[in-house]
């Protein structure tokens, strides 16, 4: 698969021209769950992001799931290649890992592939937000309340891989721990989900593997602001969007498509979301544990 771009989770704005946040998830019965705090970088238009803001959070991440390959817990081999060394060693770093687990959204996808992340049994993705997003989210929340255990607690649960991420070091990653605590409570009052880009049981799934034209932009960038235009929050974060992707919005003469007022396809509700087939997923991860059943 060559170049192709991402849509925003929250927003579904496109990503082709923008910074982004990611955070990693893991899939666990019919839902995806955060694992990571939030991860920054520079949308990759390859699935992920690169230039990736290197500090303490991304080295606990990186430090963990290489350890958990050393010990066996972690499947971690791009299914999509023929190479044969160990996918992570001591010399990779963060951006090996975010590759190698976009290759994971490759087998949703296509179907014909096992995933290339697996932890304990469950594939391991990630979603991305467009940091514009993510940003206002963060600005607009109230300060965090209470100690710091309880809400990492409930960010993440009672029995998430994060608090082997971030074990011994939570008072360290305070900020971020409270970043990804605004997210979570946007997601939950605008009834939306954590899902990579791929999956289809989402208000803003990506067509994968499509390369997002001016047209395409403009669209998505209307239709979120359709969609928020009660949100003051989100109307200032789509607000900075366009200015950062300025060019693009002056070529259709200085204003986006109006979305309301053009034909439009069927999205899914969130009282859709559960009766949304989870097989892509599902038949990937059986082929993973029929292949070393064999093995």
């Amino acid at each position: 698969m060559g170049f192709y771009d991402c849509r925003c989770m929250l927003t579904g704005v496109s990503l082709m021209p923008v910074d982004a946040t990611l955070v990693v998830l893991r899939r666990v019965g019919g839902d995806y769950l955060p694992i990571t705090l939030g991860i920054k970088g520079t949308y990759d238009r390859i699935g992920g992001i690169d230039g990736i803001h290197v500090d303490l959070n991304t080295e606990l991440v990186l430090r963990y799931f290489v350890d958990r390959y050393r010990e066996g817990r972690l499947f971690a081999d791009d299914q999509t290649s023929t190479f044969e060394g160990d996918a992570l060693t001591a010399d990779s770093d963060i951006e090996d890992l975010i590759r190698l687990i976009e290759r994971t959204h490759v087998a949703i996808e296509d179907g014909g592939y096992s995933p290339s992340t697996v932890l304990d049994g469950d594939a391991v993705v990630f979603a991305l937000i467009a940091q514009p997003v993510w940003d206002a989210i963060v600005a607009a929340a109230p300060a965090p309340q209470g100690p710091l255990d309880r809400g990492f607690e409930r960010v993440f649960g009672s029995a998430s891989a994060a608090a082997e991420i971030c074990a011994g070091r939570l008072p360290e990653l305070v900020t971020a721990v409270g970043q990804l605590a605004a997210v979570v409570d946007f997601v939950e009052s605008n009834d939306l989900r954590w899902a990579p880009a791929p999956e289809p049981a989402q208000r803003y799934p990506t067509d994968y593997g499509c390369q997002h034209s001016d047209d395409e932009v403009r669209k998505y960038l209307a239709r979120a602001k359709s969609d928020f235009r009660d949100d003051s929050v989100i109307t200032s974060a789509l607000a900075a969007y366009e200015q950062s992707i300025g060019g693009i919005v002056d070529e259709s003469g200085g204003h986006a498509v109006d979305y309301a007022s053009t034909p439009q396809a069927t999205f899914a509700s969130a009282a859709d979301f559960a009766e949304i087939s989870i097989e892509p997923v599902q038949f990937a991860v059986r082929v993973y544990a029929d292949e070393t059943d064999q093995s």
